[in-house]
């Protein structure tokens, strides 16, 4: 996908209005955050909500989910124990209030691939606790994959970032996101997250 057709993004919410530098940032360029984020393949969504969670002793939770569209909680600081709620009620991901303009486009960009944003700890425990739950529960599905795709896996669940697992397996880049493409496609997932609450 060229970049120039690239679906625009609306931003909205009641917690956009305490993100002012990104909300100036956002009209001055008529609506538009082509040129301030990354260039990716896919456009995993249309539609950022932002919801104030600072005010509130215990996160809020998402209204029923839309497709094309993601949530974003915005927070006084970060917890661990915060985030995880927030995933468990089907937030994308979290801002802290005063963050700087670049996070808060990160975050963003991170949405329009198809990821969330939150700390990689909080994402690990929520993960951790989902398996601990399926085991218990049930059998694990087995995931169709290779040899060389089991171990990306391994490492997925490891919270291993596409990089780190290049570097922990001795493989590119490139050869890492072909990995994921061939699994997420064999086993009917849309992406990482669904993997790491599937199986």
């Amino acid at each position: 996908m060229d970049i120039r057709t690239r679906t625009s993004i609306r931003l909205e919410g009641e917690g956009f209005d305490l993100l002012p530098e990104l909300k100036q940032f956002y009209l001055a360029n008529g609506r538009c955050l082509r040129k301030a984020l990354s260039y990716t393949d896919e456009q995993h969504i249309n539609r950022v909500v932002f919801v104030d969670c600072t005010q509130k002793p215990e996160p809020c939770v998402s209204s029923t989910p839309k497709p094309s569209t993601a949530y974003i909680a915005i927070v006084n600081h970060l917890d661990t124990q915060i985030e995880i709620e927030l995933l468990r009620t089907g937030f994308h991901g979290q801002l802290i209030r005063n963050s700087s303009l670049v996070l808060q486009l990160t975050a963003i960009d991170f949405l329009v691939k198809g990821e969330m944003y939150f700390s990689r700890k909080a994402l690990s425990q929520y993960v951790y606790e989902i398996y601990n739950k399926k085991t218990q529960n049930s059998e694990r599905m087995a995931l169709n994959v290779t040899q060389k795709e089991r171990q990306i896996v391994d490492c997925i669940f490891k919270g291993l970032s596409n990089q780190e697992i290049a570097n922990a397996l001795n493989i590119s880049l490139n050869t890492v996101k072909m990995h994921l493409q061939n699994i997420y496609r064999k086993n009917n997932l849309k992406g990482r997250i669904q993997l790491m609450s599937s199986y």
